[in-house]
């Protein structure tokens, strides 16, 4: 398995991607990720999933302060139920931002990243599936 840049501990799965560039950007050059890094977060629940969501399906469930201003959105949720009577399935999404600083203790990779799980009970249910999309730099953090 391919360690991420600049992590001390993580190494990509099949639901990673490391969107870093080579070298990795830093200040002003970092920025502008995020939005594009959520999207492909979303195309990628979206194909697994076989769900149609797009990012005004979600609510915010967590803010937090960050360089944009005291009230940042960094967590987004969203149910959807597909199917019907004894073949109904029931999804759970999610799409987060973290940054978790390089060796500090904590769960999940240690590079700042847009973050996505799914999971869906009822017929043939799936377990937790997590995926990172890494980026040089986040605006706030959960």
């Amino acid at each position: 398995m391919v360690l991420v840049r600049g992590s001390l501990h993580y190494h990509l799965s099949a639901h990673d991607e490391d969107l870093q560039d080579n070298p990795i950007a830093t200040g002003f050059n970092a920025r502008g990720k995020e939005g594009s890094a959520r999207a492909m977060a979303l195309t990628r629940i979206n194909a697994a999933t076989g769900l149609n969501l797009r990012m005004e399906h979600f609510s915010v469930s967590r803010t937090a302060a960050g360089d944009t201003g005291p009230i940042t959105p960094v967590e987004w949720t969203c149910s959807a139920s597909t199917g019907h009577g004894d073949r109904q399935r029931n999804w759970t999404v999610m799409i987060d931002m973290d940054d978790i600083p390089p060796g500090a203790g904590g769960a999940g990779p240690d590079r700042p990243h847009v973050g996505y799980s799914y999971w869906c009970t009822g017929y043939n249910p799936i377990g937790r599936v997590n995926g990172h999309i890494f980026i040089e730099y986040v605006s706030a953090s959960r």
